[in-house]
């Protein structure tokens, strides 16, 4: 057989599995976007699940009388806490979003006054194309959608708890199952490492994640309650969960509550305290704190987490968008520990400096 017969099954293999994988990724998605009523639930739950575990780690670690919590009880209390914490928090950012659309048209009506006098100010004609688009901005509608769309993630709460208990239980039987698949005790052994390696990643990205997310924020309501900003609870609540997605998240968590003081206050000093000092905790948790307790390895690019925040913004909307990173960081860390896929991980990451467990 000539050199060219030999090449031509290889070519046609490699297109052959391109195309296949191209196709399980646009069915995935396809299916993703269809049992958005299913799967938001059940991503969910494997999320609080693994801050369950973490919390039940720290827990056990506290002594009482000498002696540390039994795992049982830890767990008990980790999940009530958790899900207990998680309800509360959903409730209090539904109903400030809806007070927040509430209060939009007056906030509207002070940011078109306020784009006026600024050019007024300036010296310079107010541009007729700029005037139309802050009329354009619907806040009322913005933060309406806000509110529905959280309000439907507290009807799926029973099932988010549901589904917690049942994955729980589950995780018992891993190590049986693992037994099962790999007779192999080579296969086997090295089956269970890379379980366990990225069991351990994700532990520590949405350890870390979390720690500093909450961090930034309650500096940040400390900040806007001494300033005096309205809503100051729906601003830390949405830094939380904006500081999850780098850089865009990063920097409408900053933006939001700054253009708000603009337009509750009538003097430029509480609008630079709270864009400055915003940042500042922004800028100190993230740059500083966050890679030197989790590293570089696990941080993706910013093409990566503006792609990822339009795939998953399609297939999921608003939730979509607020759980796209973490997603993505926990693809990268599974793909990063098999040599097949590692290029992936590799291509998706900020450095290109990714560990593997090999």
């Amino acid at each position: 057989m000539t050199d060219s017969g030999r090449k031509r099954p290889s070519y046609l293999r490699r297109l052959l599995t391109v195309a296949l994988t191209l196709g399980i990724v646009i069915s995935t998605f396809h299916v993703l976007s269809k049992g958005e009523h299913f799967f938001v639930p059940l991503v969910m739950a494997v999320l609080a699940v693994y801050l369950v575990d973490i919390l039940s780690r720290l827990i056990r670690k506290i002594p009482i009388a000498g002696h540390s919590v039994p795992s049982a009880i830890s767990v008990i209390f980790a999940f009530g806490i958790i899900f207990g914490l998680g309800f509360v928090l959903t409730e209090i950012v539904a109903q400030n979003a809806r007070n927040v659309a509430a209060a939009a048209p007056k906030y509207q009506a002070r940011l078109q006054q306020l784009q006026g006098e600024v050019f007024s100010r300036a010296g310079i004609e107010e541009p007729p194309e700029l005037r139309q688009l802050v009329r354009t901005i619907d806040l009322r509608s913005v933060f309406t959608t806000v509110a529905k769309q959280v309000a439907s993630l507290l009807e799926n709460v029973t099932l988010i708890v549901i589904y917690g208990l049942f994955i729980m239980l589950e995780r018992r039987f891993v190590a049986i199952k693992v037994q099962a698949l790999f007779p192999d005790p080579e296969r086997r052994k090295n089956a269970i490492r890379i379980i366990r390696r990225i069991d351990r990643d994700i532990h520590t990205y949405l350890g870390v994640k979390t720690a500093v997310s909450f961090a930034s924020a309650v500096l940040s309501y400390i900040l806007m309650r001494i300033v005096g900003l309205d809503f100051a609870e729906f601003w830390a609540l949405l830094i939380f969960v904006l500081h999850f997605i780098p850089t865009i998240g990063v920097i409408l968590a900053t933006l939001l509550p700054t253009l708000l003081a603009a337009v509750q206050f009538n003097d430029f000093h509480h609008f630079l305290v709270i864009g400055i000092g915003i940042t500042a905790i922004a800028q100190l948790m993230g740059n500083i704190v966050e890679p030197n307790v989790m590293g570089e390895t696990l941080n993706l690019s910013p093409l990566t987490v503006i792609f990822s925040l339009i795939v998953w913004g399609s297939i999921w909307g608003i939730v979509g968008a607020f759980l796209c990173v973490p997603l993505t960081v926990i693809l990268v860390i599974i793909l990063s520990n098999f040599r097949a896929t590692r290029w992936v991980s590799i291509l998706l990451s900020k450095t290109g400096e990714i560990r593997s467990s090999e």
